[in-house]
C-alpha cells in the first residue's frame, strides 16, 4: 500500500483501521517512518515480536542483526483521536535507556496480519506527544 505523506490523511486511515489484537503481533516487520522523523528503512529497520509467558514481547533490529529498544505490547487508547482503541508498543522496560523507555507506539491494523499503521509517541512531562506515523509490513 502506498501511504500518503501527511498526518491529516494518515489520521483518517488510522481511524478507519481495525483494532489490533495483541496476538496479531508475531514475527518480523519492516518499519517505515511516513511522517515526522526520518525513516531508518535504508538501514533495514525492523521490529520483531514473539510470545513469552502470556505476553507479546519484542525488539527493534537495524542492519543485519543489531538489537535496540526492547518492548512489550498491550491494549490501550489514543486520547488524541477521541479515545480510539489501539495496541500499544510500550518501551517502558528496565533494559532500555532513559531515552528509549519513553517511546509508546499506537498501532492499528490495515491488512491482517501483514500491514499495520502506527503513531510514534514520546512521553514528555507525563503525556504522550505525537511525533509521526510509521508502517509495519510483515517480512516474507
Amino acid at each position: 500500500m502506498n501511504f500518503p505523506k501527511n498526518n491529516r490523511e494518515l489520521n483518517e486511515i488510522f481511524k478507519k483501521a481495525a483494532m489490533s489484537k495483541i496476538s496479531d503481533f508475531q514475527g518480523e516487520y519492516f518499519v517505515d517512518m511516513l511522517t515526522g522523523l526520518p525513516s531508518l528503512k535504508k538501514i533495514s529497520h525492523r521490529k520483531v515480536f514473539y510470545p513469552r509467558n502470556n505476553e507479546i514481547l519484542g525488539h527493534n533490529l537495524i542492519f543485519s542483526n543489531k538489537i535496540w529498544g526492547c518492548f512489550f505490547v498491550e491494549e490501550g487508547i489514543c486520547k488524541e483521536l477521541n479515545g480510539l482503541r489501539v495496541a500499544i508498543i510500550n518501551y517502558d522496560r528496565k533494559k532500555n535507556s532513559f531515552i528509549s523507555n519513553r517511546i509508546r507506539d499506537y498501532v492499528r491494523c490495515i491488512e491482517h496480519p501483514a500491514l499495520f499503521l502506527g503513531r510514534f509517541n514520546y512521553i514528555f512531562w507525563g503525556k504522550p506527544r505525537f511525533l509521526g506515523y510509521f508502517s509495519l509490513l510483515k517480512t516474507k
